[in-house]
């Protein structure tokens, strides 16, 4: 399979699993707020806010696994990738042990932690334990996953994700409907993840066959080897959660509480957006330590270029309606018509179309070919800038300073750092950073934006998200039409005949 063929492929896999998981979410979540006590509720989402920090303990191993997974594939050293996978196995297993330590020790004083009703105590606290419990003994695990995205075996991941969410969700419904209480709900969510890493784990076998896990192979001086990448790729991550995190600290700690829960929505919006528009990174990094290990630079080349040429297609078509219907979506979901808030959000959306297009693409790549030093510099910068700025603009521009706050050092880094370091690495001049933006947004951006315009004209206002969303359908087609003809390449049309024609084709064969 060709390269451009294969991104294709792997990129719309991702985006079929991420709808299917999006709906499967916001109907979940209605049956279990509606159908639970509201204090079960509130403890059920608390768990997974609290052992969603389990993710930390990765300490970037996982980035690391991805890469000597991709590296592996090329060099086919299975001696030193089998001593480095279950090195860290155990590692795995060493902090999932401490999440089952750190569950039991502070289960005793959920109720001095946390306050709910006295009568709930026992409840709470065995639900808090298996939850707690089976978290650690399922994180190690979670290689599988890491090997499997290394090994660009992400079709088969997004299955196995996608019927877990399904099976998960079929399951917790049905216990909800007979009025089970929530440590019924922890045994399935437990169980149903269990049985999705027995997938993965089958799915890793089946890709590498030669892969082995065992103690003996266990290698203090592999940890040492990985650390050197693994704890840049780490504070990379770290970094990216402290930006899109304390901007509500900063709120609630110098304008109060209140003013959070209007940030809250723009920074909602502005994450599923981010999630729409950069499905594609999933793939750039193990497939870059691949052509790495090759030492095909004139591939990673392209691959960049290419990959940020496919992003800024995707950031404008979805960029345009979203800036066009913010303040109807706003009004239509919440009621919401603040000002301030629709001008955050507008802010925010630009923010994560900068970050996606000049600045995730490229690290994805860069990350994987050594420059994992220089991009964790970066993202210390660009922390200390986010929170200095956001800490100053907040005291005379309210919200809408923290959001500018969040805009002005990730703007200043892609202008003055990451398209520099990308022309450097592509051997291109900066223009072409700029070129593939400049012309989606004349021959896509601008023809979507003018059916908006014109169909608002005749339209008596948008009241509900089906309209909007037929409003933007009808208006993306003339787009996509000027797209197809003047943004994509030859052999870039050619690809994509030919993979509808497979998949038709395909389709003609199940039926």
């Amino acid at each position: 399979m060709s390269r451009s063929k294969q991104i294709i492929k792997l990129t719309i896999s991702n985006y079929l699993a991420t709808i299917i998981k999006f709906v499967v979410m916001i109907y979940l979540t209605r049956e279990m707020f509606l159908l639970l006590p509201k204090e079960s509720y509130g403890f059920w989402a608390l768990l997974w806010s609290i052992f969603g920090y389990s993710v930390l303990l990765d300490l970037g191993f996982g980035i690391a696994l991805q890469k000597k997974t991709s590296e592996v594939l090329e060099h086919q050293d299975w001696d030193s990738y089998n001593r480095t996978a279950s090195t860290l196995f155990g590692t795995y297993f060493l902090l999932g042990f401490v999440i089952v330590l750190l569950t039991c020790l502070s289960a005793p004083f959920l109720h001095v932690i946390f306050v709910f009703e006295p009568d709930q105590q026992v409840l709470y606290t065995q639900c808090f334990l298996f939850f707690g419990i089976g978290t650690g003994l399922l994180f190690p695990f979670g290689i599988f996953m890491e090997v499997l995205r290394g090994a660009l075996c992400i079709q088969v991941r997004n299955r196995i994700e996608v019927l877990r969410d399904i099976a998960n969700c079929i399951a917790l419904v049905i216990a909800l409907r007979v009025n089970a209480d929530i440590r019924v709900l922890a045994v399935i969510a437990v169980t149903s993840q269990c049985l999705a890493n027995i997938a993965m784990y089958i799915a890793t076998k089946r890709a590498l066959p030669l892969l082995r896990l065992s103690w003996r192979l266990y290698s203090p001086k592999k940890m040492v080897e990985l650390m050197s990448f693994s704890l840049c790729a780490y504070v990379i991550t770290i970094s990216n959660l402290i930006v899109f995190r304390t901007d509500q600290i900063v709120i609630s700690a110098l304008a109060g509480v209140g003013l959070v829960a209007y940030y809250h929505v723009t920074t909602r919006l502005a994450e599923i957006f981010r999630l729409l528009c950069s499905q594609i990174h999933d793939l750039l990094a193990p497939m870059s330590s691949r052509l790495n290990a090759q030492q095909d630079k004139q591939a990673l080349r392209q691959l960049l270029l290419g990959s940020q040429r496919f992003v800024c297609l995707i950031v404008v078509l979805l960029i345009v309606p979203s800036l066009f219907f913010v303040e109807d979506l706003l009004r239509i979901w919440l009621e919401l018509d603040n000002q301030q808030t629709l001008w955050c959000a507008r802010i925010l959306l630009i923010n994560i179309a900068i970050q996606v297009i000049y600045r995730n693409t490229t690290n994805q790549i860069l990350l994987m070919c050594g420059y994992q030093k220089p991009l964790m510099w970066i993202g210390v910068v660009e922390c200390i800038a986010n929170l200095i700025l956001s800490c100053l603009l907040i005291q005379t521009l309210g919200i809408l300073g923290v959001a500018l706050g969040t805009l002005i050092p990730n703007l200043v880094l892609a202008i003055f750092v990451s398209i520099p370091m990308a022309s450097k690495f592509t051997q291109t001049s900066k223009w072409q950073a700029y070129k593939p933006l400049l012309i989606t947004g004349l021959t896509i951006g601008l023809p979507f934006a003018s059916g908006l315009l014109l169909l608002e004209q005749v339209s008596q206002g948008y009241n509900s998200l089906l309209q909007i969303l037929a409003i933007s359908v009808l208006s993306v087609i003339p787009a996509l039409f000027s797209a197809y003809h003047f943004y994509l390449s030859a052999s870039e049309r050619h690809h994509l005949k030919h993979l509808l024609k497979s998949i038709k084709h395909n389709r003609q064969l199940k039926l």
